[in-house]
């Protein structure tokens, strides 16, 4: 895959639309459906990566003919769990990112980062 982005983002709430621009400009040549889920998906990993990571957050965005690729980074050592079923009231903030990854992705998944603390969450979005 060829790299089109990497950066550090702010650990604050100015970071998802960091995130969302960064992609969109690496995103030249994506079918604008790749496109709108890519900065859904990075919009909510990059979110969770403020509210419960730490620490710098770094953003890696690689593509190919068949494949979108991002990678958020953080420093947080908690690695991403299910959060319980939301309840009724459909207004209820948090407990759908998950579910996101799993519905809109070919792939994803989490590991500790090589290169010191923290993780990294990644997943991959078919070109097609």
């Amino acid at each position: 895959m060829e790299p089109a982005a990497a950066v550090t983002l702010p650990s604050t709430e100015q970071a998802p639309g960091v995130a969302r621009r960064v992609v969109r400009d690496a995103a030249a040549g994506w079918p604008s459906d790749v496109l709108d889920v890519a900065l859904l998906l990075v919009s909510e990993a990059v979110t969770n990566a403020v509210r419960h990571g730490g620490g710098r957050i770094e953003l890696r965005v690689t593509a190919d003919e068949a494949l979108v690729r991002l990678e958020v980074s953080d420093e947080g050592s908690p690695l991403p769990a299910p959060a319980p079923a939301p309840q009724a009231d459909a207004l209820c903030d948090g407990g759908r990112g998950l579910p996101l990854l799993d519905a809109l992705t070919t792939q994803w998944g989490c590991a500790a980062r090589p290169d010191g603390p923290g993780k990294t969450v990644w997943m991959q979005i078919p070109r097609s």
